[in-house]
């Protein structure tokens, strides 16, 4: 492979020389290589006759062909195509190397035409298709052995081949101990069978590999800039049975077009810078009271790092140059970054195989992605169709990035707006307010940078707490009782009463609550401000309204304000007021609380008040209740004190006798008896009272009459407590116990057997029996009263409680007890007694 340097840049172009590593050349020729080509093996390429080919293969690599006349068309081996460089002829064995030195150290040619020094320039670098990527020199031998004509006889064998490196063209003395550098070295046995008869033919091809060898810089093929020398020794004959004869070796190389290869390299990458992004805030937490604002201070900081490279490419323009005289024709064009390697992307103007004509010149573009900025070194690769390559070297180098992403960024912040622009590290500062009860809770803030969308936050929260104002409402008034009472009786208001009689009179006292009066209403009760918060409150004062217009007088006892009520503490006042009257009404009680502005530091400024207030219904639903005359004392101007009655016992009644009588016969006549009950009440010793009036009438020699029922009942039977002693004025003294006629029955028992059935008997011996004993008791009868009398007692003396009766006397008998009974209860004769009865039932 050969790389053509042009003396003349044109287009600011540069051409480098091939391989990995430059060489550097001087006066005294030292040279650096990657390492000395170590190479061996035995290879056979003998053949049977002028038309076939053999190939072979070294063990480092190197391609080994023998090239029949007929297999192969190289063109002629003569002058014009080929050149030689160095001719060898001994026997049995033969060696020597080109130079312009002399004397000639080995078995050279002396002739200057044969032997002579050659450049790097002058080697054809080829490629093969077999092996892409590898690049060859290429060197011919032209094998003239005498008995070439015969095959048994044309062997000879190629033992050692070395390619040094060296600064002078007359180098001598072999091996060349600081004087070249040895950069190939085959030893071993290359096995040839010459069947191309006579000279002039280029028998044996012999391709080195470059992978290891470093191809000075300026030496590309026919490179005129090229000052280092190439010098080939070998050895052949060394193999037993393929010897040297008298004939002659001679290594050449072939001429071919060539073109120069330059190229440029525009290099870009992008670095991106990255930034992080950081937001603090003091304070972060803030408690405070309705009403009450706190200022924090946020911190946005970035910080910008050394960037990061990347979307490295490289691209240029390859210069292809036809020096020559004849014709180029070009079957490719690569272009190769070293490191990975990175094949480019290459654009030509034409299609392969191109002819470049002779002084012609075209150019092509390439461009390629590199996976990191490293310098490296650009190969532009040209190859012409007989397979020789040229190339264009040029530095890969990276210097400030073509691209800059983010190398400004702007913040912005949520709260605040923009913060600005940033080229580098650095922070920005602001302050917000808060208040309460409007940005209660957590208040995120987020600073973001708008290229990137990184973002911080930072969070203040804000407690806001309120007094706690609670109260109760107790009511009050001062009831004052009214009272009413009334006397009455059972008993009729007017009685008639026989001399000696007496009559057990009942009264009733009744007192009640008539009503009352309240008076003196007033509402009293506790209020507590309570101070939730984990700061102190200052409280301006605490006042107690009452609907309506009503103020309450508070007091908190030794408190004074303003007032600093401790964080979790309570303020205990009471209050009281007068009312007008029972009204609900609501009582509200007011703590006033002194509002901050609290700077960050939290140096507070007053800023205005806020009330807290704490209701209570105020109701008269269950007051306390002063009670005055709630009870009284109530006597009686006959029965005397009759006992105290309160509001609880009302209404009460006290009842009582008292017996009216007896009266004697010269008592007759009427008589009025009053008798009046009072109250006195307990506070304010009001009084009352009511009278109840009885008249008895006491006749005057008449008498009265009384009922059967109180006959039957006022014996000594009973039931009434009294018995009337007329009982014992009935004839033989036997009293209720007097046998009545036929009836098989006594007084008393008449009077207590119930006339079932209508039963006439019965119905007249109970008016009977009731007359007798009026008239025995001294009530005046009439004349019609005392026939009947004198009729009944007739019939009873011929008659029993179950003599059957027709209709007629059964209706006579009955006309007569009503006559009886007319008589007896006061319709006829003197008049009823007043006198109480009793209807109870008969004893058993």
């Amino acid at each position: 492979m050969t790389d053509r340097i042009r003396l003349r840049r044109p287009r600011g172009r540069v051409a480098i020389g091939l391989g990995l590593a430059a060489l550097a050349i001087s006066a005294v020729f030292a040279v650096s290589v990657l390492a000395l080509v170590s190479d061996s093996g035995t290879v056979d390429v003998q053949v049977a006759s002028s038309s076939q080919c053999a190939s072979g293969t070294t063990n480092a690599g190197a391609l080994v062909d023998y090239i029949g006349n007929n297999c192969a068309s190289l063109g002629s081996a003569g002058s014009g195509v080929f050149a030689s460089f160095v001719r060898l002829q001994a026997n049995p064995t033969e060696q020597g190397y080109n130079t312009d030195g002399r004397p000639l150290q080995f078995d050279e040619n002396n002739s200057p035409t044969f032997t002579h020094s050659i450049k790097v320039s002058d080697i054809p670098v080829v490629s093969d298709p077999s092996h892409p990527g590898v690049l060859y020199w290429e060197v011919f031998a032209d094998v003239n052995d005498s008995n070439a004509n015969d095959p048994t006889a044309a062997k000879i064998s190629l033992n050692d081949l070395e390619i040094y490196l060296t600064g002078n063209p007359s180098i001598l003395g072999y091996p060349f101990t600081g004087t070249a550098n040895e950069v190939y070295d085959y030893s071993g046995s290359i096995l040839i069978n010459d069947v191309n008869g006579g000279s002039g033919q280029a028998d044996l091809r012999y391709r080195i590999p470059l992978t290891n060898i470093a191809v000075p810089a300026d030496c590309g093929y026919k490179d005129p800039a090229c000052s280092t020398y190439f010098v080939l020794y070998s050895k052949f004959g060394a193999t037993a049975g393929y010897p040297s004869d008298s004939g002659f070796e001679e290594w050449k190389v072939k001429t071919y077009p060539y073109v120069t290869v330059s190229k440029t390299a525009t290099t870009t990458f992008t670095r991106t810078f990255g930034w992080d992004i950081s937001k603090s805030v003091d304070p972060a937490t803030w408690n405070l009271f309705t009403g009450d604002t706190g200022t924090s201070d946020y911190t946005v900081g970035v910080t910008k790092d050394a960037g990061t490279d990347s979307a490295w490419a490289v691209s240029g323009t390859i210069t292809i140059d036809n020096p020559g005289t004849v014709d180029a024709s070009i079957t490719s064009v690569a272009d190769v970054v070293s490191g990975a390697p990175t094949t480019a992307t290459v654009s030509c103007p034409f299609s392969f195989p191109h002819t470049l004509a002779a002084g012609d010149s075209v150019d092509c573009t390439y461009s390629t992605p590199l996976p990191n900025g490293s310098a490296q070194t650009n190969t532009a690769t040209v190859t012409l169709s007989a397979g020789t390559v040229f190339q264009g070297h040029a530095a890969v180098t990276f210097g400030s990035p073509t691209t800059t992403v983010n190398g400004t960024i702007h913040v912005t912040d949520s709260v605040e707006g923009s913060l600005g622009a940033f080229s580098a590290t650095g922070q920005a500062t602001y302050s917000h307010t808060f208040g309460c009860d409007g940005d209660e809770g957590t208040n995120d803030n987020t600073a973001t940078i708008v290229e990137t969308g990184q973002t911080a936050s930072a969070s203040v929260t804000v407690n806001c707490y309120a007094l706690g104002v609670t109260k109760d409402a107790a009511t009050s008034l001062t009831r004052t009782y009214h009272w009413s009472i009334d006397k009455s009786s059972s008993d009729p208001a007017t009685l008639t009463l026989n001399p000696g009689e007496t009559f057990l009179y009942h009264y009733s006292v009744t007192v009640d609550v008539t009503g009352h009066t309240d008076s003196a209403w007033a509402a009293t009760g506790n209020i507590h401000v309570h101070n939730p918060a984990p700061i102190a409150a200052t409280i301006n004062s605490v006042t107690d309204a009452i609907s309506g217009g009503i103020t309450g007088v508070v007091d908190c006892g030794s408190a004074t304000f303003p007032y600093t009520l401790a964080a979790g503490a309570t303020l205990d006042c009471t209050y009281s007021a007068t009312l007008p009257d029972a009204t609900a009404r609501t009582n509200t009680a007011t703590a006033t609380l002194q509002n901050h502005d609290f700077a960050s530091d939290g140096a507070a400024t007053d800023s205005g008040t806020t009330n807290a207030s704490g209701t209570a219904a105020v109701s008269f639903a269950n007051p306390t209740i002063s009670s005055v005359d709630e009870c009284i004392d109530v006597t009686d101007t006959y029965a005397g004190a009759l006992g105290t009655v309160c509001v609880g016992d009302a209404p009460h009644t006290f009842n009582y006798t008292r017996t009216l009588g007896p009266y004697t016969s010269q008592q007759c006549g009427p008589h009025t008896i009053d008798n009046t009950a009072m109250f006195t009440t307990n506070d304010t010793s009001a009084t009352g009272n009511d009278s109840w009036e009885v008249i008895v009438t006491v006749p005057c020699n008449t008498g009265c009459t009384l009922t059967q029922g109180y006959w039957k009942t006022h014996s000594d039977y009973g039931p009434a407590k009294k018995s009337d002693p007329t009982w014992g004025l009935l004839p033989g003294g036997q009293g209720p116990n007097t046998t009545f006629y036929l009836s098989g029955q006594t007084w008393y028992q008449v009077f207590w057997t119930a006339p079932k059935g209508g039963n006439a008997y019965y119905i007249l011996a109970h008016q009977y029996e009731a007359a007798v004993l009026n008239i025995l008791s001294g009530a005046d009868s009439t004349a019609q009263v005392d026939a009947t009398i004198a009729l009944a007692d007739t019939w009873f003396q011929t008659h029993t409680p179950t003599t059957s009766l027709t209709k007629a006397e059964k209706a006579t008998v009955i006309s007569w007890a009503g006559i009886l009974g007319a008589y007896n209860e006061g319709t006829t004769g003197p008049g009823h007694c007043s006198e109480d009865s009793l209807a109870q039932a008969a004893p058993a």
